[in-house]
């Protein structure tokens, strides 16, 4: 993939992390940060299916792509802006399956979801230190960004709640 039009920084220590949870990943952030619409579009979607598998759990590199996908839409460069926030939107809903499956299981098995409740567990991190970038959204001139902002903020702020 060329760096073309290439707008996500990534710092040297989340391309490491990035790396080595799927070597994939850090071309993929940069790709989808792209002004050119076909690849910043296609690179989303395989992205999608690396941090939300089939957009019902998340995944062990979900925490590290959130706060870059949340920079993407900042930047507002992206060709897929929408779309990321979107993503952003379906991690949430997506990191309470593990900690829903784990409280369902029978005991013997509730165990073998600790790894997973853990990368929920940072996800919601992620998103709550992203609270104060996502709110800026809520003003944001494109109305579908604005409108998606405000009710991932509501979504978010009632999780916490709970």
């Amino acid at each position: 993939m060329s760096d073309t039009g290439m707008d996500c920084e990534i710092t040297p220590d989340e391309a490491i992390l990035l790396n080595a949870l799927d070597g994939e990943l850090h071309g993929l952030l940069r790709q989808v940060s792209s002004s050119d619409i076909d690849s910043a579009a296609d690179a989303l979607f395989h992205l999608k299916s690396k941090v939300c598998p089939q957009g019902v759990a998340i995944s062990r590199s979900t925490s590290a792509a959130l706060p870059i996908l949340i920079r993407i839409s900042a930047l507002g460069k992206s060709a897929v802006r929408r779309e990321v926030l979107q993503v952003v939107a379906r991690i949430h809903r997506a990191s309470h399956a593990w900690r829903k499956s784990a409280q369902n299981a029978r005991p013997e098995y509730a165990g073998n979801y600790d790894e997973k409740i853990q990368w929920e567990i940072a996800v919601d991190r992620a998103l709550s230190d992203a609270m104060p970038v996502l709110r800026r959204f809520e003003g944001d001139s494109d109305a579908v960004i604005a409108a998606a902002a405000r009710d991932l903020v509501m979504r978010i702020s009632s999780s916490v709640s709970e």
